[in-house]
């Protein structure tokens, strides 16, 4: 059993490996992503609806370890509260913790990838687009993404770092090996 933390800049490549961890484990994927999108819909404004994100993605994660299925926690990981809930949770429900940090630096292939995902509320539109709540003014997306990749968060040691310019499944063979421990 396990709680796996997905990690990483958005388009990076979180949502694909933690699908890969779904079928190849049976784990449950808890996607931030389609709980915030949710919670917008449902009405809160943009900063609420972050803090509302989480605490339903960290109740989500206790109670699938609590029905004894593995763990997906699918987040950019930008806040040190999310790699501490994330053990916290896992010691609780006596599972392993896990991170991945999905990494890419080429900004073409983020922005090409952001693009052809499904687009939902809350995910950012392509490199230079945010999500459609911050409004349709372009940002420098090279700004965004270097500032970014410095937030990420990251537990002490044991944790994989993923190099998602790669073949995918030369990633993903690292990613059931790193499992498997």
């Amino acid at each position: 059993m396990f709680l796996l933390q997905m990690s990483g800049v958005p388009g990076s490549g979180k949502s694909t490996v933690a699908a890969h961890v779904v079928e190849a484990f049976s784990a449950v994927a808890v996607d931030y992503d389609v709980i915030k999108s949710a919670v917008l819909d449902a009405g809160f404004d943009l900063a609420s609806s972050t803090k509302a994100a989480y605490e339903v993605m960290y109740a989500q994660a206790r109670h699938v370890l609590t029905q004894g299925h593995p763990v997906i926690m699918d987040s950019p990981c930008f806040w040190p509260r999310i790699v501490t809930e994330g053990i916290q949770i896992a010691s609780h429900h006596d599972a392993t913790y896990k991170y991945i940090e999905c990494q890419l630096d080429d900004l073409n292939l983020l922005d090409e990838r952001l693009h052809r995902r499904p687009s939902l509320r809350s995910h950012r539109r392509g490199v230079d687009h945010p999500p459609v709540d911050l409004g349709d003014d372009l940002v420098d997306g090279e700004a965004f993404y270097r500032d970014s990749t410095t937030r990420v968060q990251r537990p002490p040691n044991n944790y994989l770092q993923l190099g998602m310019h790669r073949p995918l499944a030369e990633v993903l063979s690292e990613v059931d090996a790193y499992l498997k421990l």
